[in-house]
């Protein structure tokens, strides 16, 4: 009989036995995971922050990434990005190989064998039996094309290529890209260089972005030839240009057909593989060509390969788990990369002004990427956000305002509020170093009070109204003439420039501008201006009474009330969600929006109703995971001491929402915000951006351990751990009895373990006082 208590232990002792603290490797990753449904994340081989971004093309439109799960693969171009939502930019200087003569009309095939890792993407290009393999350097993507023998071999290099122009797009002047002018040159049997210069695209830039190239091959052709304006190629031609012939104003309607503009090379049967080198760069061709020697010097495939696996090793490696399934360690290795793929760091790849400080470029969008990328970054490599909050002040001494989203060289489009102002102060709290804070507060004071000229590029908007009415009217009128005209977004861009204002209170605060911190946490309190009380919705768990809801410039409410109304561009409510979801938008002030909503118990009702929705399924109006502004909501309930109904919901969403393949996110990844919300949840805590705040959620690894920049490690360990007991029972910090649901970012900065005791059935363990609010007294 003495045996049976023993067993368990016995058990315990070997499945301890058995886990091992894992760092994050390359091998984990899944490059095609999130890659369908919406996920639109690249598949192709690219460096940690890196500007090359080779990868297939498939389809007319190719898709925002370039992958697409169905449709011909047209070849490989250069630049693209990463899981975004909105339309189009790069797609430039595509390469093709072909058997026999150049013939770009039909160089497209259907695919075979697809295959992506870290470092490596390949594919047989339909019924030619062409091997084509990727790797590629930080400016220099490397390609390994491997011809069957007996047959001319042949390589296209179309400089007219870009993903979805203008042609293809819904909407004329709407987010389609256009190509500007191109030219290309033949300069020796394996040499071939050029530029192509493309306007509008995602950021509807209209001064022309310009990318140019330079391709080496190992091999020499023995036949070449250009083509122009969509012709047959001609043998023999070393050049060839094309220039936009109509401006902007005089575009034709509907647009003109898609040009393409290239060059070839055509090799001698051989059973050896072509190799191909493409220096990028944003500057010259000159540059191009070092790109290409001096990141490549030969044609070494498999060093570059290595090197590239080498790197997303070292930048994994600052997070080690415990235990998880294999799906989940793949889900959380991936997740990083996804978050640390945008922006691109193009330092020395500027071409509008020379700088030393460090140029970071694709911010598409800081609306998604500050509630969850930026602080998972400034956790794992906070010498790496200094980098780019560098670049963003830079940006802003050249234009003025603080951008939101940035691809091209080139500002726009601004979704919200003006959320760098966000990340600077989720910076500013957690002490980062390497930034002048005065001279940061002096652009964030100038950004939260100027009007910005265009603010649907940088900035924000309709100040005079903001200061004067607390809040933004529906009769604002869109400045720049989009394609609607008329309001823009009042009811989330009022309740953004709120959270934002109180980000600027709190930088104003540390730095003892005492004036300027009471004007703008006034003004963080203006998304009382939009409450509603009378506002109600008649849902099936009962009446839920008082919304966030717009108003005209006198005062007077919206008419018909629409508690399930979602706009997006140029609509005269909301953006991406409905007033469910930024009713519940006040990062800023929980404690006051609890207290104007009815007290904790009302509190508790209308979260519950909020996530009564199939969670599994994408809502148009209450909780959507795959919409960045209701990610902080499943936290609410750490303020009102029902921290249990944040464990619950937080393993629901993930099991619902996140799995393995080319479809597991729940939607767009934006620049990484999905893949970071993951990551977080997955450890078992979430910031609240802007505040040096964490919020405990409920972990799905027995240990999760960060190394911290200043070399410290903080440990978040779950005991008693299972599928079942996901709920807490209790804390200690650093083996002391702990009783809140929250910590502050120098508790973890100082590292430490926070231990939690898990339980299969909801709790109330001691938490203690609610996370902070800016109505707390002070």
């Amino acid at each position: 009989m003495r045996l049976r208590p023993l067993i368990p232990a016995l058990v315990l002792l070997c499945f301890s036995a058995s886990i091992a603290l894992y760092a994050q490797k390359a091998g984990e990753i899944d490059p095609m995971l999130g890659a369908d449904k919406g996920g639109n994340v690249f598949v192709g081989p690219t460096l940690p922050f890196g500007m090359a971004k080779p990868g297939p093309d498939y389809g007319v439109s190719g898709g925002n990434s370039g992958w697409k799960p169905t449709g011909n693969l047209s070849g490989f171009s250069q630049l693209h990005v990463s899981g975004t939502g909105g339309g189009p930019k790069y797609g430039n200087i595509q390469v093709q190989a072909m058997l026999g003569k150049a013939d770009p009309a039909h160089s497209a095939v259907p695919r075979k064998d697809e295959h992506a890792e870290v470092g490596y993407y390949s594919v047989v290009l339909g019924d030619t039996g062409i091997h084509a393999e990727i790797t590629t350097a930080r400016r220099t993507p490397v390609y390994r094309f491997t011809y069957p023998a007996g047959k001319d071999r042949t390589l296209l290099v179309d400089v007219g290529h870009l993903l979805m122009q203008l042609h293809d797009s819904p909407h004329r002047y709407h987010e389609g890209q256009i190509v500007h002018s191109t030219q290309v040159e033949v300069l020796s049997p394996t040499e071939i260089a050029g530029m192509q210069a493309s306007v509008i695209g995602w950021n509807i830039q209209t001064t022309p972005m310009k990318v140019y190239f330079y391709l080496k091959t190992d091999t020499s052709a023995v036949a070449s030839g250009t083509w122009q304006d969509g012709k047959a190629p001609v043998a023999g031609a070393k050049s060839a240009t094309y220039a936009m012939p109509f401006t902007m104003k005089t575009l034709p309607d509907p647009p003109a057909p898609i040009v393409s503009t290239g060059a070839y090379l055509t090799f001698a049967p051989g059973a050896k593989p072509v190799m191909v080198k493409v220096g990028v760069s944003f500057v010259s061709i000159e540059q191009a060509k070092q790109n290409a020697m001096t990141e490549v010097p030969g044609f070494d495939f498999d060093g570059t390969r290595k090197a590239v696996v080498a790197a997303w090793d070292k930048a994994l490696s600052t997070l080690k788990v415990e235990g998880g399934t294999a799906d989940e360690r793949q889900q959380l290795a991936t997740g990083l990369y996804h978050s640390m793929l945008m922006p691109v760091d193009r330092t020395g790849e500027n071409p509008l002004w020379q700088s030393s400080t460090p140029y970071y470029d694709d911010f598409y969008c800081i609306w998604d990427t500050f509630r969850s990328s930026t602080p998972l970054l400034t956790l794992l490599a906070p010498q790496r956000v200094t980098a780019i909050l560098q670049s963003l002040l830079e940006i802003q001494d050249h234009d003025g305002f603080f951008l939101d989203g940035r691809a091209g060289n080139f500002a726009g489009r601004t979704q919200g509020g003006s959320d760098a102002e966000m990340m600077f102060t989720d910076a500013y709290v957690k002490h980062l170093s390497g930034l002048d804070w005065e001279r940061v507060y002096k652009a964030m004071r100038h950004d939260a009070d100027v009007d910005s000229p265009e603010y649907t590029r940088f900035g924000r908007g309709d100040m005079e109204e903001w200061k004067r009415l607390g809040y933004l009217s529906i009769e604002h009128s869109d400045p720049t003439g989009g394609p609607n005209g008329g309001p823009d977004r009042p009811g989330n861009r009022s309740m953004e420039y709120a959270a934002n204002d109180y980000a600027v209170a709190l930088m104003a605060k540390g730095l003892h501008h005492d004036a300027d911190a009471t004007l703008f946490q006034e003004r963080a309190a203006n998304w009382k201006r939009l409450w509603y009380p009378e506002a109600v919705d008649h849902t099936e768990g009962g009446d839920i009474k008082g919304f966030i809801w717009m108003k005209h410039a006198d005062g007077r409410w919206k008419e018909n009330f629409n508690p399930r109304l979602v706009g997006t561009w140029y609509t005269d409510n909301f953006y991406e969600a409905s007033t469910w979801t930024y009713s519940f938008y006040v990062p800023q002030d929980m404690r006051e929006l609890i207290r104007t909503m009815g007290g904790d118990v009302a509190f508790k009702k209308r979260l519950d109703l909020f996530f009564a929705n199939d969670l599994s399924k994408r809502s148009r109006y209450r909780f959507d995971v795959g919409n960045e502004p209701g990610f902080l909501t499943p936290y609410l309930y750490n303020w009102i001491g029902e921290q249990s109904s944040t464990a619950s919901l937080i393993h629901k969403v993930l099991d619902a929402n996140y799995h393995s393949g080319t479809g597991g996110l729940p939607g767009n990844d934006d620049s990484g915000a999905m893949g970071s919300f993951y990551v977080f949840n997955r450890m078992g805590f979430f910031p609240v951006a802007a505040q040096d705040v964490y919020l405990i959620g409920s972990p799905s690894f027995p240990r999760s351990t960060i190394t911290l920049g200043n070399g410290k490690q903080f440990s978040v360990i779950a005991e008693n751990l299972s599928p079942a007991n996901f709920y807490i029972q209790s804390a200690t910090w650093n083996g002391k009895p702990y009783h809140r649901s929250w910590f502050t970012h120098e508790q973890l900065a100082s590292g430490g373990d926070l231990k939690l005791v898990m339980t299969d059935k909801p709790t109330h363990w001691d938490t203690g006082d609610p996370p902070p609010s800016m109505s707390d007294k002070q």
